[in-house]
C-alpha cells in the first residue's frame, strides 16, 4: 500500500520533498541517479540502488545505472537474467513495490545464481526490495532496486514508502527517455542534407540500433543477401566497419567515413557519421543513398550483350581471371573482349581498366 502524506513523520516529509524537486529536475538517467541517490538511500535506508530503463528503440533491452556498487555487477545482467526471480515477480505485478521477503524464502535466495553470482563479484546483496516500472503510452518500461549488503528486511513502511514515489519516478525515467530521444532527432535533422528523402539508421556504439527510417530495410533487402545479415537483420559488413569506426574515432579528421557497394547501373553508398553525444551516449547515422551511373548505362547501349555482360563484371572490380570464372569463358577470350569494349569507348576516354572503373561510377544522385 501507499504510505499516506499525512502518516509520514516530519523527516519522511523533508525527504519526499527533496527527492519530488530532483525528480522535476532531472532530464537524463545519469542526472536522475546522481540528484536522487542519496536521498532515495535515506528514505527507505538502502546501501546502495540500482535503476534501468529500456534502450532506445529496444525495449527489451535495458540500461542499467547504479548508485554506491559496482557497475561490474549489471554489466554481467545478460548472463544472469534468466535466473532472476526477484525480476520474474517484479513483471506480473508491474508499479508494485515487492520485497524478496514476500517473493522468495531465505533459503531459496542464498541457493539462487544471482545471489551467488553477486557474492562471487564482491556485491553481496542480502536484501532487495524493487519494483518494475510502466507508464501509458511509454513503448519502453523502467525498474528500480533498492539493496542492503546485511541481512535486515526492508520493512512494511519502507516498502509503502517507496510505493508512494513510485508513480512520480516512473513518469521521471520516461521523460528522459523522451528528452535524450528528441535531442538526438534534433542531432539527426541537423545532419540530414536539406530535401533529401532520409534513409538512415542510427547506432549507439558499438552496435545496437536506435532507430531506422522505412527506405532502409528495402536497400538492406536489395543489396544484401540473408546470409549476409546477422539475425537482427543488419548487415555484418556494416557492423564490423562500424566497431573500427568507433575504435578509431578521434582520428577521423571529419568525423565521417564512407562504404560503398558497387552493382551494374547503381552503387549503394553508406556514409558514417559521428553525431554528438547524448547523455553520455555515442552514437553513428549510416546514411543510405543510391547513385546511378549514367555514363555507365549509355556505355553498354554500345556493346554486344557478351561485351555488357564482362563490362557489367568489370565494373564490380572482378580481375580478368575472375571474369572468365564467372562468363565460363577462357581467360584469352576475355582479354581480346575487354580490348573491344575499350576501343569503342575511347571517344569517351576509356582505355584501360583503370580509366573504365573510374569513368564508369561517376556518380549521378538519384532523384526521390
Amino acid at each position: 500500500m501507499t504510505l499516506d502524506w499525512e502518516r509520514m513523520n516530519r523527516r519522511e516529509r523533508l525527504l519526499v520533498n527533496k527527492l519530488m524537486e530532483a525528480l522535476i529536475g532531472s532530464q537524463t538517467l545519469p542526472e536522475l541517479v546522481h540528484s536522487t541517490e542519496d536521498i532515495l538511500s535515506q528514505l527507505v535506508s538502502a546501501d546502495c540502488l540500482a535503476l534501468c530503463a529500456s534502450k532506445l528503440g529496444q525495449p527489451s533491452r535495458d540500461d542499467w545505472l547504479v548508485a554506491k556498487m559496482p557497475a561490474v555487477y549489471f554489466a554481467h545482467y545478460a548472463e544472469w537474467k534468466k535466473d532472476d526471480l526477484i525480476r520474474d515477480a517484479n513483471l506480473k505485478q508491474p508499479n508494485v513495490v515487492l520485497r524478496d521477503t514476500e517473493i522468495i524464502g531465505r533459503a531459496e535466495l542464498e541457493s539462487s545464481a544471482v545471489y551467488r553470482f553477486g557474492h562471487d563479484m564482491g556485491v553481496p546483496l542480502e536484501q532487495v526490495m524493487s519494483v518494475y516500472l510502466t507508464e501509458a503510452g511509454w513503448e519502453g518500461n523502467g525498474g528500480f532496486s533498492a539493496y542492503r549488503m546485511k541481512r535486515q528486511p526492508f520493512s512494511s513502511r519502507e516498502r509503502d514508502l517507496l510505493q508512494h514515489i513510485t508513480p512520480m519516478l516512473s513518469k521521471t525515467i520516461q521523460k528522459c527517455r523522451v528528452f535524450v530521444e528528441r535531442e538526438l532527432m534534433e542531432r539527426l535533422l541537423e545532419n540530414q542534407p536539406e530535401g533529401q528523402k532520409p534513409a538512415f539508421l542510427v547506432m549507439a556504439a558499438p552496435a545496437d540500433e536506435v532507430k531506422r527510417t522505412g527506405p532502409v530495410a528495402g536497400l538492406i533487402r536489395k543489396w544484401f543477401s540473408p546470409s549476409e545479415c546477422d539475425a537482427s537483420g543488419m548487415p555484418q559488413v556494416l557492423l564490423k566497419k562500424l566497431a573500427f569506426l568507433v575504435g578509431h574515432a578521434s582520428s577521423l579528421d571529419t568525423g565521417t567515413d564512407c562504404w560503398e557497394r558497387h552493382g551494374a547501373e547503381e552503387t549503394l553508398r553508406v556514409t558514417f557519421i559521428q553525431l554528438p553525444r547524448v547523455d553520455g551516449q555515442a552514437y553513428w547515422q549510416l546514411r543510405f543513398q543510391e547513385v546511378t551511373h549514367p555514363l555507365l548505362t549509355s556505355w553498354l547501349k554500345k556493346l554486344t550483350p557478351k561485351e555488357a555482360e564482362i563490362a557489367n563484371f568489370l565494373v564490380q572490380g572482378l580481375t580478368d581471371k575472375e571474369i572468365a570464372q564467372k562468363t565460363h569463358k577462357e581467360l584469352g577470350t576475355v582479354k581480346k573482349q575487354l580490348g573491344s569494349i575499350y576501343d569503342k569507348l575511347k571517344d569517351d576516354g576509356v582505355d584501360s581498366r583503370t580509366s573504365f572503373i573510374a569513368r564508369a561510377l561517376l556518380p549521378r544522385a538519384k532523384k526521390d
